[in-house]
């Protein structure tokens, strides 16, 4: 197997339920989180084990910044604006729910493959807040 078909087995892809239907928004392979764009894959950040399971960072310009966290058992939970809440949780078939202290329970999205618990914590700290800016700042420009 070469390096691309063996790393495409090897992912585990995001999807976000929009519009009506579910599209591809990136994928984890290894530790690391990828944007889809143009069918590539964008490194945007990066998962490192903890004692409870997963700290999900994020790149930014000049470092990275911790976002937030997965257990082992895909519950997730954000630092910063949401003063290290509850956003939501990986159900067993993959579906993704937000849903916390200030969210009303919903699915936004699934994941597939073997790093399940780490791609349902990309969308939910990554995708969706990311997501949900752009379309508030498509609404403040009219």
């Amino acid at each position: 197997m070469d390096a691309s078909t063996q790393s495409t087995c090897n992912r585990t892809t995001i999807y976000c339920f929009r519009g009506g239907g579910e599209h591809a928004v990136g994928y984890v392979a290894g530790e690391e989180i990828f944007r889809l764009r143009w069918e590539e894959g964008l490194r945007i950040g990066r998962c490192e084990r903890d004692q409870n399971g997963w700290r999900v960072l994020r790149e930014t310009r000049f470092a990275e910044k911790e976002l937030g966290t997965v257990t082992s058992d895909g519950r997730v939970r954000s630092h910063g604006l949401f003063e290290g809440g509850d956003l939501g949780w990986l159900e067993s078939d993959g579906t993704v729910m937000r849903g916390g202290l200030i969210f009303e329970e919903a699915e936004v999205g699934r994941v597939e493959g073997s790093q399940a618990e780490m791609g349902a914590a990309a969308l939910l700290l990554i995708f969706i807040p990311e997501e949900d800016e752009a379309g508030r700042e498509m609404m403040r420009r009219g």
